[in-house]
């Protein structure tokens, strides 16, 4: 299930635009040079589930929280508040893992080709959680701050991580994009200011532009939770 909640007026996403660029200094290129795909914050999914023995998200994320709490506490105190409303519960941030941060595409890494990996997001699984943690209830979101001319979303299949297993377990399919043979594609369009939320257990792809156009720019703020104790913890 796909559900969508206001964040920002075109005004706060345009300041958080500039805001974000204004620390450019600090984002990290991912990617073959010229680097034209960045993230600023820690993103477990790269600094971290692919080597989950390694020191490295730990470090990011200590030393990038900081810079985002002062550079965007108001928007993480937006953010728990409508989240909160939305979920029906507490929302906090987990003080040893990186805050939910930013996406950067420029003109050069927008693609126009659906080449982005299919995926579930099971990030969550590399890290340790306090026991009374329910890792069967967990958020992934989106909030775009801009997008290229001919506009973003994201690809999602009616299959979830379960049915994926049970489906490999029976040798029905070999990987992820063999579903795409059994299961309809459905497009989210994304709307600057507008968060997309969704389990992170739905198979899911970030979605290709129809055309790129030299200042075009896809930025967004990523982030994840999971059910603690009665409340949300969020991370990225």
């Amino acid at each position: 299930m796909i559900d969508s909640l206001d964040v920002l007026t075109a005004a706060d996403s345009a300041a958080l635009r500039d805001a974000v660029h204004g620390l450019r200094r600090h984002w990290t290129p991912r990617g073959p040079e010229p680097a034209a795909f960045f993230t600023l914050g820690a993103p477990s999914y790269l600094d971290l589930a692919p080597n989950p023995g390694s020191a490295d998200y730990q470090r990011h994320a200590d030393a990038s929280r900081p810079l985002l709490q002062d550079s965007f506490g108001w928007l993480y105190t937006r953010l728990a508040e409508l989240l909160g409303k939305h979920l029906a519960a507490d929302v906090g941030f987990p003080e040893h893992l990186g805050l939910p941060g930013f996406h950067v595409w420029l003109s050069a890494a927008v693609f126009t080709k659906p080449i982005a990996p299919l995926h579930f997001d099971l990030q969550y699984q590399s890290i340790s959680w306090p026991p009374d943690t329910d890792l069967t209830r967990h958020i992934s979101f989106t909030l775009p701050i801009r997008l290229p001319a001919a506009g973003g979303g994201l690809n999602v299949w009616d299959v979830s991580h379960e049915q994926f297993r049970r489906a490999l377990a029976k040798g029905w399919v070999e990987s992820v994009a063999d579903l795409k043979r059994f299961h309809p594609l459905q497009y989210v369009p994304y709307t600057v200011g507008r968060m997309v939320l969704h389990s992170g257990h739905t198979l899911h792809q970030v979605a290709p532009s129809s055309r790129v156009q030299p200042d075009d720019e896809r930025l967004t703020l990523q982030g994840h939770g999971v059910w603690c104790d009665g409340r949300w913890l969020l991370y990225w």
